[in-house]
């Protein structure tokens, strides 16, 4: 970090006003087309780019990014002020800012003029913002608040990571919604259907007024029948599994499926909405943990070309035998 009396010595040695705008300009995701984050010589670890269908991880299989958290980042950058530190370029190392060290952010606007460049730093012992500096310029500034968790990084300047910015929201469906699902384990094949409740008609109501059903409650059927011995909290429980699952990563698209397991995989789950429509969750082989990227089972939904990694205690919670979901 550097010391207060650095920080001193600076301030007497060089004449800037305390508080400046470091980057002009107001950013959100319909005025920017393409933000590029870096670190040292590499100016794209992560590059994100708005697609007629939405933003995408262009650096990432062009996977489908968090709009959220481009939004988030985008309106930290917007007219970002600083506290002037010093305009020595003999002392950018002590703030983490020469070339090598730095995290950089770059944005384009729709025309694919940049619009946005500044090089973040460390944080100061002490403070909570980020030292930070234009690429043209050795003036240094501190800003109020850190900048470098907006690219999820925390601590010491470092390469962004894709990850932070993926949508990994790979299936979110409303229960009440679902009839039923099918699971399909190997040579296995469980098919638990909902058997919903009904509300009778008012007293007042005409004769031969029929119940009406009432999709807030319901029991299980499986295989079209009423098993007693099984829980329906625990099916349930696989139910609400199902219906929102959240990856952990993506991987290649253009991937070899047979090496996904995904040419004909051995497990699947077919959701049943109350329209008939199905959602079928197919599931491959898994991957173990290696630099850069993380462990889990391959796992796709019918209609996309997402290949989600999904981790070993969602898999653990979807997949089920028959004993498993017996009530207590």
């Amino acid at each position: 970090g550097v010391s207060f009396m650095q920080k001193s010595q600076h301030e007497k040695a060089t004449s800037g006003s305390s508080t400046a705008v470091v980057v002009n300009g107001e950013f959100n995701l319909d005025n920017i087309s393409r933000l590029s984050l870096g670190y040292g010589t590499d100016p794209a670890s992560v590059v994100l780019a708005a697609s007629p269908d939405g933003w995408v991880v262009e650096s990432y299989h062009n996977a489908r990014a968090n709009e959220q958290r481009v939004a988030t980042l985008l309106r930290n950058f917007s007219n970002l002020s600083g506290e002037f530190r010093s305009d020595s370029g003999d002392v950018l190392s002590q703030y983490g800012l020469l070339e090598s060290q730095a995290v950089t952010v770059r944005a384009l606007d729709a025309s694919g003029a940049e619009v946005l460049a500044v090089n973040l730093g460390r944080t100061p012992k002490g403070f909570p913002g980020q030292f930070m500096r234009t690429p043209e310029s050795n003036k240094v500034y501190l800003s109020q608040t850190g900048m470098l968790s907006h690219l999820g990084v925390y601590g010491e300047p470092e390469p962004p990571k894709a990850q932070y910015f993926l949508e990994l929201q790979a299936i979110k469906e409303s229960v009440p919604n679902l009839d039923g699902m099918k699971i399909r384990d190997g040579d296995v094949t469980m098919v638990l259907t909902k058997k919903f409740g009904e509300i009778e008609p008012a007293e007042d109501s005409p004769e031969g007024t029929p119940a009406t059903v009432d999709r807030n409650t319901w029991e299980w059927l499986l295989d079209g029948r009423i098993d007693t011995d099984l829980a329906k909290t625990k099916i349930d429980g696989v139910l609400n599994s199902c219906a929102s699952i959240r990856a952990n990563d993506v991987a290649d698209p253009a991937g070899s499926m047979a090496e996904y397991g995904l040419d004909n995989p051995l497990r699947s789950i077919t959701l049943t909405r109350m329209d008939g429509s199905e959602a079928v969750l197919e599931f491959g082989n898994s991957r173990e943990a290696a630099t850069g990227v993380s462990a889990g089972t391959y796992m796709r939904v019918s209609g996309s070309p997402t290949i989600w990694m999904v981790t070993e205690y969602t898999i653990k919670n979807i997949f089920k035998k028959r004993d498993d979901l017996k009530a207590e």
